[in-house]
């Protein structure tokens, strides 16, 4: 009976003396608190932020120094921290991963959207301009700095950041909507409101068309056609001047030629299609249109000049001498237009 005892007692011992090695096995297994870490890593993935948030702290506590760490683990402790509406807290995170990672994209705009969350909205512009020069091609980085910027009361700059948008994707609609939103809103600028909301229907969804035709009924009220007439002689000059920037004078011809026949067309319509005329060798049709441009009160020493050469260049000498006789008169064009006329047949 005694040995039974004795024997049963060792093996308890040895239970326990195995069950304290596994525990301190265990342990040191977790020094560095890898299992936390892979707790927090699922959890995150599983957009269970909450949850997440005491793992990752424990993970950190076991490396105070934050050595070796991946940058990913403190945007990811940063995103939790935020999707719990704690920025004050997690903060320390993501200056940690931008600091170490300027040219990340994800990291840096949620670093900019921490400085909003903590209303350091000067910091927030600065940063989202930083991340411009690494990722000029960001379209939603242009939108945020337009928000941030009026917000600060600068809609003159907030309107150029949302152009600027638009010139790097004009299929999109969130540049369009705020343009629209800031004429009428700050301004009541109802003309410019209406146009910018019009360039929003040619891009929204279809779903989404309805909604915005009614704005734009409501814009408009009893004067729908002199706005569509805005929008078209507006959208014409837009689209022709893009084309015209890139040298495409042939398009911009064409795009010039499709208005031609709205009412009320500007000295500056007349202007640009002198000059793409000019281009594409239908000079009778250029000097129409810098005849056009002095009618409408547009003079300058430069119109008379380029009003000279279409005549010259479809064989009207007469006309062409009277335009650069006016020519001469102003101080910028005055001695291009005596040589001219010098060469030109008495």
């Amino acid at each position: 009976m005694r040995t039974v005892v004795v024997w049963t007692l060792v093996m308890v011992m040895a239970v326990n003396a195995q069950s304290s090695i596994f525990k301190k096995i265990s342990s040191s297994m977790n020094l560095k608190g890898e299992k936390y870490l892979k707790k927090a890593e699922a959890l995150y993935g599983e957009s269970q932020y909450d949850k997440a948030i005491p793992l990752y702290l424990k993970f950190f506590e076991k490396n105070k120094k934050h050595d070796n760490i991946d940058v990913a683990i403190f945007y990811h402790a940063a995103v939790c921290f935020m999707e719990n509406k704690e920025p004050a807290k997690g903060y320390a995170y993501i200056e940690k991963a931008a600091a170490e990672k300027p040219g990340d994209l994800d990291i840096q705009v949620l670093k900019a959207e921490y400085l909003v969350a903590l209303n350091s909205i000067p910091d927030a512009i600065e940063t989202y301009s930083k991340v411009l020069k690494y990722h000029p091609n960001d379209y939603l980085s242009y939108i945020r700095l337009g928000e941030l910027t009026v917000g600060q009361g600068d809609l003159k700059p907030a309107r150029e950041w949302w152009k600027k948008a638009i010139e790097l994707d004009p299929s999109r609609p969130e540049a369009y909507s705020r343009l629209s939103e800031s004429y009428l809103k700050v301004e009541n600028n109802r003309l410019e409101a209406y146009y910018y909301a019009r360039k929003l229907l040619n891009v929204v969804k279809p779903d989404d068309k309805p909604r915005i035709q009614r704005m734009l009924d409501n814009l408009a009220g009893d004067m729908g056609q002199d706005y569509e007439n805005y929008f078209q002689k507006q959208d014409c000059m837009s689209n022709a001047e893009e084309f015209f920037k890139m040298a495409k004078f042939q398009q911009t011809f064409q795009v010039l030629v499709k208005c031609k026949d709205l009412p009320n067309l500007s000295a500056d319509y007349f202007l640009l299609f002198g000059k793409v005329c000019d281009e594409v060798g239908k000079f009778k049709d250029a000097a129409f249109a810098y005849e056009r441009c002095l009618a409408l009160g547009l003079e300058s020493g430069d119109i008379y000049y380029r009003l000279g050469w279409s005549y010259l260049n479809f064989n009207q000498p007469k006309q062409a001498r009277i335009a650069f006789q006016r020519a001469k008169q102003f101080a910028d064009t005055k001695e291009k237009a005596e040589k001219v006329l010098n060469k030109l047949p008495k």
